[in-house]
């Protein structure tokens, strides 16, 4: 049990901090900018789509050539007079509240369209979910929650045919294993939060396990615990589905709707979020999520955690 493992424990919080910390902070200015850059070209874009969609319509209506075609083209033109551009979703159908099947344990995909729907820190034409869309998305959390099994299970395998005894460099592989596991199945969300908790048990008997094998070592065990403790304290917040959003490789939330789905969470998981955050990108992005409240407070929305949610913003 050499010198090199012992370093790797010595360093594993330091580490394990400085890029958790530069990659947040790295990706929320890049959240930022594209959450800026859409507020500013929204209307201009928006004029673009009414005016394009206005002549779609025309032209649907000139080339209808039966008195069925011309009834589906005139309801469309009135869908559209009557309720605007959020009725639009890429050409899908878009799905009135009761025609939307949502799950009773919704994955993050789904998850994320339930919190887009009718919900005012989003801009109008993201208010909207197609039924089309909600079974892309129920699909895609069914499948994600198939390959988290399959990982748990092929992991289990792994571990069940690790030599006895076993070498601390395993442990600390399998260890560094479950810890991608936990974050992939919290980003699946729905269904995989069992797998989540699961690969956490096995996780913490892997830990004690290390322990027994340095029983005799206080420098190396003293180590141990710091690592643990780091671990406890500060990444398993990470753990949280919005954390597992915004440091997983296949997003959910585009860029520029990071700040709309932050404000969207509850006050405690808004203030989890800040504290990761170096101070620097806190300032703006507390900025950003502020002047976004009180846009949609303007317009009549009354979100009932706004008083907590100030308070966080405000800090």
């Amino acid at each position: 049990m050499g010198s090199a493992v012992r370093a790797a424990i010595a360093n594993f919080a330091r580490r394990a901090e400085g890029e958790l910390v530069g990659v947040i902070g790295e990706l929320w200015r890049q959240f930022v900018a594209a959450f800026r850059a859409g507020r500013q070209g929204g209307e201009a874009l928006q004029e673009l789509q009414d005016e394009q969609e206005i002549q779609r319509l025309g032209a649907q209506w000139g080339k209808a050539r039966t008195p069925a075609d011309r009834e589906r083209a005139g309801m469309e033109a009135m869908n559209y007079i009557i309720h605007g551009p959020q009725r639009k979703s890429g050409g899908a159908p878009l799905a009135e509240t009761n025609e939307l099947e949502w799950s009773d344990n919704p994955g993050a995909r789904e998850a994320y369209l339930i919190k887009r729907w009718n919900n005012p820190y989003f801009v109008p034409s993201r208010r909207s979910v197609s039924t089309e869309e909600l079974f892309e998305a129920q699909k895609a959390d069914g499948d994600r929650y198939l390959l988290a099994q399959s990982l748990l299970s092929g992991l289990s395998k792994e571990i069940g045919e690790l030599p006895s005894p076993m070498t601390v460099a395993d442990l600390h592989k399998i260890r560094t294993d479950l810890d991608e596991l936990i974050r992939f199945a919290v980003s699946v969300g729905g269904r995989a939060k069992t797998i989540a908790v699961q690969a956490d048990r096995i996780r913490d008997t892997v830990v004690m396990t290390i322990r027994e094998a340095y029983s005799g070592d206080d420098e190396a065990l003293e180590k141990i615990e710091k690592a643990d403790t780091y671990h406890k304290d500060h990444v398993r917040k990470f753990y949280l589905p919005v954390m597992a959003e915004i440091l997983g490789a296949d997003r959910t939330t585009p860029d520029e709707e990071l700040i709309p789905s932050l404000v969207s969470e509850d006050p405690a998981t808004i203030a989890i979020v800040l504290e990761s955050m170096p101070e620097e990108d806190r300032a703006v992005t507390q900025a950003a999520a502020l002047k976004l409240v009180l846009e949609a407070l303007e317009e009549g929305y009354i979100d009932s955690q706004i008083d907590e949610k100030l308070a966080v913003l405000s800090q």
